[in-house]
């Protein structure tokens, strides 16, 4: 076998693998443990099925987006989970309650196929980028787009910018290759993509300008270059006519293309087709001159309208990653340099107009939000890639390392591994990633909103789910932080506002951009004067936090004796309050005992109080469930403060004295006595609690 034969097969092989690995990377992240908070395209998924299956072509519409493509996978993979636990089409709606709490939306099934798709999206891009260019930028740039934070936080939930980027991209890197190429075969897979990119987002449109000036661009400069060689009038004329059929030509067909997919795939065309385009059209217009209604934060200040145009500008800079910044960075600089020496990139600088010119839409846009930026960072990531290969090739010729053939390679795959660890770090909350470059999340904090997906609510949810009895706790949640933690947690969610809820839990989005604060600004601003039973942390800075919406200071009580004696494992006996210290034979005496406890209790322990002579005899007692039956051990809370009142009524016939007042707890069904320590470590006697001396006098 010649050498040439075992270098095509080498590169054959690397190619293969090349394809399977950035495959792979691309889909396990947005596969494992999807992070979704928006519940809208589940129900919009649903009612598209629903529509489907009964015939109802016009219900297949649901929303102007219009977000076709992702009821259609998603709703897909929803239905194949529903039949593979025969369930029925109402069980979509209204699923079951999951065995470890919450109910089970099959959330996870509707992302899984959205991100085999995304996945395979990314796989094409590699195999364009290896035959547009070469094959390290192809590797580079699937890596990189396999590990965009931004990208795959927006793949792990179920929405529609995530599909819309990854259609948008590949139809651009086929449109280019069609040009570079000539072949009419990636023309038509360009319109396929562009109609399904049609299909998912509004904001797609901007390939209708973008496709018609790259046409148009690389038509004329053929005609140009044509031009300079010295021919006759009607030569000329001749030319520019073939021009203008090239042009025509094939921007019939991808526009055909397109849609002949958007009709095709989208049963409302066949019967409202009018009223779809004219709805479609209608809500992208007002868009781009409203903003949205919803405050928004940025720079430090809370916004109502259009945060204006360095919103996007800081989403890039923070949003990017330390490879991928400066990489793209560099690869303009190189373009910029290669076109001064006479080189011919023009896919890159393609893909740069197309980052430039859908940057450009966005920021004139009034409607803002981080996501809507999305398909810009695919194109920077193409550009990184290409970037990142050029720098390590420029150092590679340097006269020291010229020598050293694998110098390139190993900091192209250095700077791969660097990029890797940064990103996967922050598994599977990918929306905490802030570029390192800048900062990271301790200076991104002060310029963008965090939490965009509910980062951490699904832990919040977990951890209150591990008290006994959370099946009978209420959470008060903000309003947009309460669709990702219900599916989660065993209780009832209720708006923060509401009276009655158990604790209360706060996320770091909506404090920051103050969204109805009028409803839980006063809450929020009492919890601050107290610490909170959890809160979950992200590279440093809190994202969620859970607080008791119950009595738990002990010093809003008024206990006149503190103790501070434990009880068992999870007790505390605060100290006691006397209706008095002094009684008639006869009297009653009230006793108020305040209990604490880590919420931990499953045991239902009983109470006693004692009231005995210098003898050791029992001459009044009360046993029972605490606060007369109504609060069991079994549902006290973490750090609440039980205030639990009883009544001793002694004797007419007492005897004058001093008699000993005792309390304790115990197991009904054995009498064991919960074990009591003092504060100093030792046990008591008898496990019981000796409270003071009460004096009794004659009647």
């Amino acid at each position: 076998m010649n050498q040439s034969v075992r270098q095509s097969r080498g590169r054959t092989v690397a190619f293969w693998a090349g394809l399977v690995f950035v495959f792979l990377l691309a889909l396990l992240p947005r596969l494992i443990y999807p992070v979704s908070r928006p519940m809208q395209w589940y129900d919009r998924s649903v009612l598209f099925w629903d529509a489907l299956l009964t015939g109802d072509l016009s219900g297949t519409y649901q929303q102007y987006h219009p977000g076709v493509t992702t009821m259609w996978v998603a709703g897909l993979g929803m239905q194949v989970y529903a039949a593979a636990h025969d369930w029925s089409g109402d069980e979509l709606s209204n699923p079951p309650p999951k065995p470890s709490g919450g109910r089970d939306y099959p959330i996870a099934a509707g992302v899984a196929a959205l991100s085999l798709v995304i996945a395979t999206c990314i796989g094409l891009a590699y195999v364009l980028l290896a035959r547009l260019i070469d094959w390290p930028v192809a590797f580079s740039g699937g890596c990189l787009l396999a590990l965009d934070p931004f990208y795959i936080a927006q793949s792990k939930v179920l929405h529609v910018d995530a599909l819309l980027a990854s259609f948008m991209l590949v139809s651009v890197l086929f449109l280019i290759c069609h040009l570079q190429k000539k072949k009419r075969a990636y023309l038509v897979f360009s319109g396929i993509f562009a109609g399904l990119a049609f299909l998912t987002k509004s904001p797609s449109g901007f390939l209708l300008p973008y496709v018609s000036l790259a046409t148009l661009s690389f038509s004329f400069c053929r005609l140009w270059t044509a031009g300079n060689h010295a021919v006759g009038d009607s030569e000329k004329g001749r030319q520019w006519g073939r021009r203008l059929w090239e042009v025509a030509c094939p921007l019939g067909i991808w526009g055909g293309t397109a849609s002949l997919v958007f009709v095709l795939l989208w049963p409302a065309m066949w019967c409202v087709p009018l009223k779809v385009l004219y709805n479609i059209v209608q809500h992208a217009l007002f868009w781009v001159e409203t903003p949205h209604d919803n405050v928004n934060f940025f720079a430090g200040r809370i916004l109502q309208g259009d945060p204006g145009s360095l919103y996007y500008m800081a989403a890039l800079a923070w949003k990017t990653t330390l490879i991928t910044l400066p990489a793209s960075g560099a690869a303009t600089l190189f373009l910029l340099r290669q076109r001064r020496h006479g080189e011919d990139n023009r896919p890159l600088w393609w893909v740069l107009i197309y980052a430039g010119g859908f940057f450009l839409m966005m920021t004139l846009a009034a409607k803002k939000g981080l996501r809507y930026l999305l398909p810009t960072f695919l194109a920077l990531d193409v550009l990184a890639a290409w970037g990142l290969v050029q720098v390590a090739r420029a150092i590679g010729r340097w006269n020291r390392l010229r020598e050293l053939a694998g110098v390139p390679a190993v900091i192209v795959v250095t700077a791969l591994v660097v990029h890797a660890t940064t990103v996967l770090r922050h598994h599977p909350y990918y929306g905490t990633h802030y570029n390192l470059l800048l900062g990271g999340s301790r200076v991104a904090q002060h310029i963008l909103p965090l939490g965009d997906q509910g980062e951490g609510l699904d832990l919040a949810a977990r951890f209150l789910n591990g008290y006994p009895g959370a099946e009978r706790a209420a959470a008060g949640l903000q309003r947009r932080s309460r669709e990702m933690f219900h599916r989660d947690f065993v209780g009832r969610t209720r708006d923060i506002e509401e009276p009655g809820v158990d604790y209360w839990v706060f996320a770091i989005n909506p404090i920051q951009r103050q969204n109805r604060i009028g409803l839980w600004g006063e809450i929020w601003d009492a919890c601050q004067q107290m610490e909170p039973l959890w809160s979950v942390s992200f590279d440093d800075i809190p994202y969620v936090w859970v607080y008791p919406a119950y009595p738990h200071d002990p010093e809003a009580f008024a206990i006149e004796r503190r103790l501070d004696v434990q009880m068992g494992d999870h007790i505390r006996l605060l100290g006691y309050r006397l209706s008095s210290s002094r009684l008639s034979a006869g009297d009653a005496l009230t006793v108020t005992l305040f209990w604490q406890s880590d919420g931990r209790l499953t045991a239902d322990y009983h109470v006693f109080v004692h009231l005995l002579s210098a003898e050791g005899l029992l001459v009044a007692q009360h046993d029972g469930v605490p606060v007369q039956g109504e609060r069991p051990t079994w549902s006290w809370r973490d750090t609440e403060v039980i205030q639990d009142e009883y009544v001793l009524v002694t004797d007419m016939g007492l005897p004058a004295s001093s008699y000993a007042l005792s309390a304790g707890m115990y197991d009904l069904p054995t009498g064991v006595r919960l074990p009591a320590v003092s504060p100093t470590g030792e046990r008591l006697p008898d496990d019981c609690i000796l409270l003071q001396d009460i004096q009794v006098t004659s009647p």
